[in-house]
């Protein structure tokens, strides 16, 4: 059960268990590469059907060595023959997770991401986990109100989310919790204010500030609770790594699947 095609290696059908254990390795490969992942239901039918092929094989393997009832061992029936497949299957599980992350975002565009704060909240809460891509800026400019993920720029080993409110060349300004851009104020559906005092320097009053060439401000929808912009400053555009897409796994199982906007 720890490597597919392995039964069948043992049962003496070595051809079966090799095509079994490539169709099981290369199959949700190609489906990833097709971008299915890019939606929920395309992760859903991805895990769904490599599950069901890999529940298959078990059975295959099985009822194959029930009809046999006796098995005759081959030269390839080795101790160390089936560690050496149960490490190439499984030896993922080695490769530290940065680096099985990094190498991910590269070939399939699409990076994982776990909220550790509450900054974002009613949108992102703490503990979900979310599916990003990571192509999505190289190809497009931020909007306003995109989300993305980015490198913090004061502590470039921790990476954040937040939400683009205003772009370069635009001026922020924040008055009593209402953010202004270009001096015309900012509806915003999305934030909550849990604080009733309005008068704490920096957070509920900032600027006017002009965002800078190549940067974007970037603020927290839970905007009393939140380090932002308002603390760092505009962050470069270069800093930003992915755009959130939706929530593949949460405390709250209703929140799963929500696209993310």
């Amino acid at each position: 059960m720890v490597a597919s095609g392995l039964g069948q290696v043992y049962n003496g059908q070595i051809l079966k268990g090799i095509v079994f254990f490539l169709a099981i390795l290369l199959i949700p490969t190609i489906l990833f590469l097709a971008g299915l992942q890019g939606q929920f239901l395309g992760l859903a039918a991805i895990l769904i059907f490599a599950f069901g092929l890999w529940i298959f094989v078990i059975v295959e393997a099985f009822f194959a060595a029930k009809r046999k009832k006796e098995v005759t061992l081959k030269g390839y029936n080795k101790w160390y023959l089936y560690l050496l497949i149960i490490l190439l299957v499984n030896g993922t599980i080695f490769i530290p997770r940065h680096l099985a992350s990094n190498f991910s975002s590269q070939i399939f565009g699409f990076h994982v991401y776990k909220i550790p704060a509450g900054s974002m909240e009613p949108t992102l809460l703490t503990g979900d986990y979310l599916i990003t891509d990571a192509k999505y800026f190289k190809k497009n400019e931020p909007q306003r109100t995109d989300l993305v993920i980015f490198q913090n720029p004061k502590d470039p080993s921790k990476d954040f989310v937040k939400r683009v409110i205003a772009l370069e060349g635009e001026k922020i300004e924040v008055k009593n919790k209402q953010v202004y851009i270009n001096d015309e104020a900012l509806p915003e559906s999305y934030v909550v204010h849990n604080d009733v005092n309005s008068d704490v320097a920096t957070r509920d009053h900032f600027g006017p500030e002009l965002v800078p060439p190549n940067h974007c401000f970037v603020l927290g929808d839970n905007r009393d609770n939140s380090m932002d912009s308002r603390w760092w400053g505009p962050i470069p555009l270069g800093n930003i790594k992915a755009k959130p897409l939706y929530i593949y796994w949460a405390k709250d199982k209703s929140r799963i699947g929500k696209k993310l906007r």
